[in-house]
């Protein structure tokens, strides 16, 4: 039962005055039980006119069944339904708190808050055994129900709560979703126009699964096309295909198909096969997978693609400016990603962002590991498909020391690591180990080496600096990974390539992706550094340096950048440079930008832009523009600029990009005197479930599908340009597995004639799932209600229910009820006896129901 308003604020609503004349009547007590005292002579002559009100003599509340968030020892622990009722006895055992009711705990509610189970035991209660108050299995516990903020605050002395790690929840509330299919879709395209001729390209990928209970069945692939008036490519190539569930019991995931293995250890590899691996994200103290945030500069509306081991695994179009990558979803744990810039004239500029895993480290008695069987995968006819088997170990020791080893074993292919990590306090973390391994090449040649890695991390928030990524690795002659065995040739390109630029011209191979085993890899070095300077701004660097046997030069990668902000106006400077071993061409970059607000508001923001940028040929763009948001949710982006290059001459770009309810949108436009480019791309994700399809924004990897039937066109206060679609149904796509997701639903867009009992639900995926966040919604009239009785107004304070919600009568029989269709049936009762309840027939005709709010009487018999 739902209670819309309590009877005392309903009461100083409907009759201020009356009301200060019963506060005034309020008896004297003592501390220890003050009491309220209703004159039922100041609300009305006759006492019959009055409903029985003595379960408000303390300030209390009506019994029944709500919706509270729980709260154990001041932090909060679940959310969920706990029934309230009044005390069954006198003493202090059955005590009722300040709402004057009681909540009714069960055996197994106090074992999912982490009561020990002896405890429990000890006070002899069965689970079915009708309402028992917290005294009953603790007596030293104390209740407080906090009406008006529907909070109930448990207080439970530790020694009778199991040893909980901050932040952990009960495997029991892990929900692994209901039964779904789903599909993601990313597409992008470009018209062009230039000197050399016509031509398009477009790229799509798809990832789509099915999830059954907690099984999780996934299935990746892109598409691509590129056209012009002598030549048509077009292929799909297929990334992979997995089945795969956790093992609550282990704290592990298995999978079946093909997937790639973890790079903590051992390089990240593709395999077709078996894996079980221990899944730290069901850990309350776990850190998440690590995956870099990639920054660049694009001097115009440019194409970004991102490739790692041959496979593209993001493409995305930008406007012109600084551009932030930090959604993507590596398809390895390790492997360097090449980073391709394309601009609207067909200028490419491609450099590395070095990708590997941070020092290992497991707190004292955790034990981590992985077992891997199959064969090698690769999406390259330059590789053979060798059988293998990986296993990796790291186990906490005391200290601070953790101890981890692994090995990798095929045909032509045994190799075997030992290494150790140590917590330094504040000098941070560091880890150490050591690979030999025992290769057969393609040339039949055997080789043996070793190699030494170093790692070190640290965040110095003293000072604002966050060392993400240290590395140094160093190899000696003989030393070969598995994924280099499996290649068929000595020398050679990895990957086959046919891309075209914007004119058609076909686009040389990126020299990273050729290779030669004779020059092996000799030393490493990578480093990803941010800095806070206080209030001045912030500094970044992310950095690679390589060496090779046999083989002189150097491969280096830089980016680097500078932020901040001087009142209101925002700049930032950043460049790269980039230069591969073998090449006497070193690519450089340099990138300036101003941002100035000129207007903001709760709809729309609108900024003047200003940048300057300098290319490898020292070549200098100058642009100034405008750009800005639109919308409520500010969910549609705007730019236009206008800009000149002393090569180039005059050129200038427009872009629009939309975040919505069914998806997400970009278009953009540039020109210079020799190009025209019209760049679009589509992305979102659907839902097939028991209900229907539902679209929206693109899938995380762990979803919500959010249910308010009815309701359409809602917001949540979590998601930018997400609402309820016509029907009430929309997904939202940021959820964390294991962890608490708190959704909500912004309740001032409702309309006239909708209500949310509780536009708050909190859900705990599993990894994987969809999740279902279900919302109970009234739709109907809003009346006010005028009953009578045996030709007299109802009690003041009487109840009045719909069956599903609940409230309460003021004075002359008035009662404001929500969600009411055009004719139904209401139930009245004002106590506990037989002839102390009614039920009323209306019927709201439709002259009636035009109004914002409809006032109805009806016969109560």
């Amino acid at each position: 039962m739902i209670i819309k308003r309590s009877l005392f604020s309903q009461f100083i609503y409907r009759c201020p005055f009356l009301a200060l004349m019963v506060l005034l009547g309020i008896k004297n007590a003592t501390a220890e039980q003050p009491e309220f005292w209703f004159p039922p002579s100041l609300i009305a002559e006759d006492s019959q006119n009055v409903a029985d009100l003595t379960q408000f003599a303390k300030g209390g509340q009506l019994p029944g069944t709500y919706q509270v968030e729980l709260f154990l020892n001041e932090n909060q622990v679940d959310t969920r339904n706990v029934r309230f009722a009044l005390p069954t006895k006198d003493g202090d055992l059955y005590k009722a708190d300040s709402s004057g009711l009681m909540a009714c705990l069960t055996k197994k509610g106090l074992m999912k808050l982490g009561v020990r189970p002896e405890v429990i035991n000890k006070a002899g209660v069965d689970e079915d055994e009708g309402c028992q108050p917290l005294e009953h299995f603790i007596p030293q516990a104390t209740t407080r129900f906090d009406f008006e903020k529907m909070r109930l605050m448990l207080s439970i002395p530790q020694a009778f709560l199991l040893n909980r790690p901050r932040g952990w929840i009960a495997p029991e509330r892990w929900d692994d979703g209901i039964t779904a299919g789903l599909l993601n879709y990313s597409f992008s395209g470009s018209e062009n126009r230039s000197r050399y001729g016509n031509s398009s390209s477009h790229f799509l990928r798809l990832t789509s699964g099915f999830n059954l209970g907690p099984w999780r069945l996934r299935d990746d692939r892109t598409w691509n096309e590129y056209r012009n008036r002598q030549y048509r490519h077009r292929y799909w190539q297929h990334g992979s295909t997995w089945l795969e569930r956790a093992i609550v019991p282990w704290r592990s995931r298995l999978t079946l198909g093909e997937a790639t293995t973890d790079g903590d250890i051992f390089d990240s590899v593709g395999f077709r096969g078996v894996r079980l691996m221990t899944d730290d994200s069901m850990l309350p103290d776990s850190q998440r997978g690590f995956a870099p945030v990639i920054r660049g500069t694009a001097m115009s509306n440019a194409q970004i693609s991102i490739r790692q081991n041959g496979y593209e695994v993001y493409r995305l179009n930008v406007a012109p400016g600084n551009f932030v990558i930090d959604d993507l979803f590596p398809m390895y744990d390790s492997g360097d990603l090449e980073v391709t810039v394309t601009e609207a004239d067909g200028t490419v500029r491609t450099f590395t962002v070095p990708y590997s895993s941070v020092p290992l480290l497991l707190r004292e008695g955790r034990i981590k590991y992985g077992i891997t069987a199959g064969k090698l995968r690769h999406n390259s006819e330059r590789y053979s498909d060798p059988s293998f088997v990986q296993s990796t170990l790291v186990w906490g020791l005391p200290h601070g020391l953790t101890a981890y080893g692994g090995m990798q074993y095929a045909d032509n292919y045994q190799a075997s690591t030992l290494g150790f990590g140590i917590n330094l306090g504040g000098w941070g973390a560091f880890s150490a180990d050591v690979t030999h391994a025992n290769s057969k090449l393609a040339d039949e040649s055997r080789h043996e080496g070793q190699s030494l890695r170093f790692l070190y991390g640290r965040s110095l928030n003293d000072f604002g600096t966050t060392f993400q990524l240290t590395g140094w690795r160093y190899s000696t002659q003989g030393f070969y990974t598995l994924d280099e065995t499996a290649l068929k040739g000595m020398s050679g390109w990895r990957y086959e390539s046919d891309t075209v630029d914007a004119e058609g011209r076909r686009v040389p191979r990126p020299v990273t992706d050729y290779y030669n085993l004779y020059d092996n890899k000799r030393q490493k070095l990578q480093a990803n550094v941010s800095q806070r300077l206080g209030d001045v701004g912030s500094l970044y660097l992310t950095g690679s340096r390589e060496t090779f046997w046999n083989r002189r030069g150097i491969s280096e990668s830089l980016q680097a950048g500078f932020s901040s902000s001087w009142r209101s106006v925002s700049y930032s400077l950043s460049l790269s440079q980039n230069r591969t071993a073998g090449l006497a061409r070193t690519d450089k970059s340099l990138f300036i930008s101003l941002s100035v607000p000129l207007s903001e508001s709760r709809d729309q923001n609108v900024f003047a832009t200003a940048t300057l940028s300098q290319n490898n040929q020292g070549d200098v763009m100058q642009q100034a523009g405008l750009s800005g948001t639109l919308l409520a949710q500010h969910n549609l982006n705007w730019n236009v600029m206008q800009g000149y290059s002393r090569s180039g001459g005059s050129s200038g770009n427009a872009s629009l990009g939309y975040q919505g309810t069914y998806g997400n949108a970009n278009l953009g436009y540039s020109y210079s005197n020799d190009h025209q480019q019209t760049s679009y791309g589509i992305s979102g994700g659907a839902l097939l479930h028991r209900d229907g399809l539902t679209l929206g924004q693109p899938l995380g990897d762990t979803s919500v599908l959010v249910a308010a039937p009815g309701a359409a066109g809602i917001p949540l206060e979590n998601g930018t340009g997400i609402a309820t679609d016509w029907r009430g149904y929309t997904i939202w796509p940021f959820a964390i597995s294991y962890r608490e997701n708190r959704v909500a639903l912004d309740t001032s867009r409702l309309d006239d004639r909708t209500e949310i009992e509780n536009a708050v639900r909190r859900v705990v995926p599993t990894r994987g799932a969809i999740s279902r966040a279900d919302f109970v919604t009234h739709s109907g009239l809003r009346v006010l209600m005028t009953l009578t009785y045996k030709g007299k107004p109802l009690p003041f304070g009487t109840t009045v229910s719909t069956g599903e919600n609940s409230s309460i009568v003021g004075d002359e029989g008035q009662v404001f009820l929500s969600g009411l269709q055009a004719e139904g049936k209401l139930e009245a009762r004002w106590g506990t006896g037989q002839a102390q309840h009614c039920t009323a027939v209306y019927r709201v005709t439709d002259k009636e129901s035009k109004s914002v709010l409809v006032r109805h009487e009806a016969e109560c018999r």
